[in-house]
């Protein structure tokens, strides 16, 4: 939000509180003045006001609830600020429609963190954006569920989003950043699977010199290093139980011990956790803590992957396409093909394949010039839906050879059920109805 761009109301009948409010917030635009709910209301009907700070009782009487109606008809976001903290006269704001509710003692420390989350909700340039150039969707849940969690102040919450891999976690997570940060605040990404069980305690608390092997000088932690911003802990599922129990208690007490070290460090961070596995499976088979399950677990988002959302398929194709210095042209058949593959490895996998396509020497893609998965893993058209081959399937075989296709439809086959089954060998086996040798007869064709 561009600065003295807001049009604020303060309500308040305490002279010298509204010039503190009008003090702290006058950086974010003009602020205005009104001691009495009837002078609000004028205010309210006749001049531009983007966000209304009001407070319950003036001269006595909890008159700022008609201020704050006036506010919700005309559809003026509202935030209470009271000494009051009844919890009758608390629901009561919230159901005549006000957005947050602050007890005064607390303005100082928290009034600006709200009133920058409604100014960029007003704003909503930096959505526009996400869903423009990062996130590009047009599926309605998906942005209507983004939409509801940017206009919640997730500073010190605790967020976690699910999704199968390459859906785009992560970007949602840098979101979260840009939304509650200033850009000078840490956003710090670690991803738990990428990291060996005996390194992943010292990359997450740090390391004091000669605390192991190989340890040769001081080292910052993970947690340390997100102090005032994000910590990100990616694919949290796969995080050894042992480390669970350290990370739980860091997480309750904002304490803990770099590895080596008997001095205590402290870091304030808003954790953001996320993870393509099932964590309610992991824990009943007591693969994951309960407790730690329950304490990551605030506030969740799932991001549904690629092939429930088939018209974002086709829009990320496009974009992809059309990005590239290198133009080309995609032939109708193979544009078809390219729509219609369900993108087991979701968003992540259509980026690589749209790249691979732009690198070809001639420059006009033509279906038989498609990654092999892809068209052996074709929809039926409407003129095919009685015929167990697509055409695309008849031409590879026409090309290769029946032997390569059945091939290369166990290896397509094995890969995705793997995938979908989040790596379970024996679910995998026990779905295809194979033996364990011909499993892994596939698999290691596959790697």
């Amino acid at each position: 939000m561009k600065n003295k761009s807001l049009h604020i109301l303060v309500v308040e009948d305490d002279k010298y509180f509204r010039l503190a409010i009008k003090e702290l917030l006058s950086k974010y635009g003009l602020v205005m003045e009104a001691e009495t709910a009837p002078q609000a209301k004028q205010i309210l009907e006749g001049q531009k006001i983007d966000l209304a700070l009001i407070d319950i009782h003036l001269d006595q009487d909890p008159r700022g609830l008609e201020a704050l109606a006036t506010a919700k008809k005309l559809k003026v976001p509202s935030i209470i600020l009271s000494s009051c903290d009844d919890d009758e006269i608390t629901e009561k704001a919230y159901e005549i429609g006000c957005d947050h509710f602050l007890v005064k003692r607390h303005y100082r420390k928290h009034l600006e963190d709200y009133v920058k989350q409604i100014a960029k909700s007003i704003d909503g340039k930096q959505l526009k954006d996400f869903f423009k150039r990062q996130f590009i969707t047009q599926d309605k849940r998906l942005i209507d569920s983004v939409t509801q969690l940017s206009a919640i102040n997730l500073k010190d919450k605790t967020i976690f989003i699910s999704g199968e891999t390459g859906v785009g976690k992560s970007l949602v997570g840098k979101l979260i950043h840009q939304l509650n940060f200033d850009s000078s605040a840490p956003f710090v990404h670690i991803n738990c699977s990428e990291i060996p069980e005996n390194l992943l305690e010292a990359e997450l608390f740090g390391h004091t010199k000669g605390a192991f092997t190989g340890a040769d000088r001081e080292r910052t932690g993970k947690l340390r290093q997100a102090d005032g911003g994000i910590l990100f802990l990616d694919e949290i599922a796969t995080m050894p139980m042992s480390m669970q129990q350290k990370l739980l208690k860091a997480l309750d007490e904002k304490t803990f011990y770099p590895v080596g070290s008997s001095a205590v460090q402290t870091s304030q961070f808003t954790l953001v956790s996320a993870t393509c596995e099932d964590l309610f499976e992991k824990v009943s088979n007591n693969q994951f803590r309960k407790d730690l399950f329950y304490r990551i677990s605030g506030l969740n988002f799932e991001i549904s992957p690629l092939r429930s959302r088939p018209k974002d398929a086709a829009l990320l194709i496009k974009s992809r396409l059309e990005s590239s210095p290198r133009k080309i042209v995609v032939k109708k058949d193979a544009l078809e093909a390219l729509n219609s593959y369900s993108w087991p490895g979701n968003v992540r996998e259509l980026i690589k394949t749209c790249d691979i396509l732009t690198l070809k020497s001639n420059g006009v893609i033509n279906l038989k010039d498609l990654p092999d998965h892809i068209l052996m893993n074709s929809h039926h058209s409407d003129s095919e839906q009685n015929s167990f081959l697509t055409a695309a399937q008849k031409d590879f075989i026409s090309s290769k050879g029946l032997k390569a296709y059945v091939k290369n439809l166990e290896k397509t086959v094995v890969k995705e059920t793997l995938e979908s089954n989040q790596g379970k060998i024996a679910k995998t086996i026990k779905d295809l109805r194979i033996s364990s040798s011909a499993f892994y007869r596939v698999l290691e064709s596959i790697r």
